[in-house]
């Protein structure tokens, strides 16, 4: 190998490597501001206590059989949310106190609650408008204090803007 190693050459190497250490660092930070921010709980441990509370609603949502027909589509600037209950033997069931919320899988900001009312056998509503993406629909309803169902619908919102 011929060549001297001088200054020039060292100053060079040095300057290179940081100038890969600040373009690395520079597209983790911006990866990290502008990707997804995970799950936040205001408090975890409340959580963890609650989750056999969960097990046991589940459960007995289970074995009372009922199942729910959910339909959404956009109206206006908003969403329609219908749903139908029946039970096990595919009656129709009525005053329940139901709640639709779409839940945005990062930020809770944008979260769109909206009580369904019933019409005698379906629940309808419209909730305020909620953007294209990812969401999930909690369809909730209970009788009294009790809640009775409780279900969690993944749905993705297309952006329907037409030229």
């Amino acid at each position: 190998m011929s060549g001297q190693l001088t200054g020039r050459h060292v100053l060079a190497w040095l300057g290179g490597f940081f100038l890969v250490m600040f373009a690395a660092n520079g597209a983790l930070i911006y990866f990290a501001l502008h990707t997804l921010h995970g799950e936040a709980l205001e408090n975890s441990y409340d959580a963890s206590q609650a989750f056999n509370g969960l097990i046991a609603e589940a459960r007995a949502q289970d074995e009372r059989g009922w199942k729910a027909d959910v339909l959404t589509r956009a109206e206006g600037d908003g969403e329609r949310v219908m749903v139908e209950f029946h039970d096990r033997n595919g009656a129709p069931i009525s005053d329940l106190a139901v709640t639709a919320r779409f839940q945005h899988p990062f930020d809770a900001a944008q979260d769109r609650s909206v009580p369904l009312v019933s019409d005698g056998d379906n629940y309808e509503g419209v909730a305020s408008p909620i953007g294209h993406g990812r969401w999930t629909l909690v369809i909730e309803a209970t009788r009294g204090a009790e809640r009775l169902f409780r279900s969690e619908n993944k749905m993705t919102v297309s952006d329907t803007a037409t030229d």
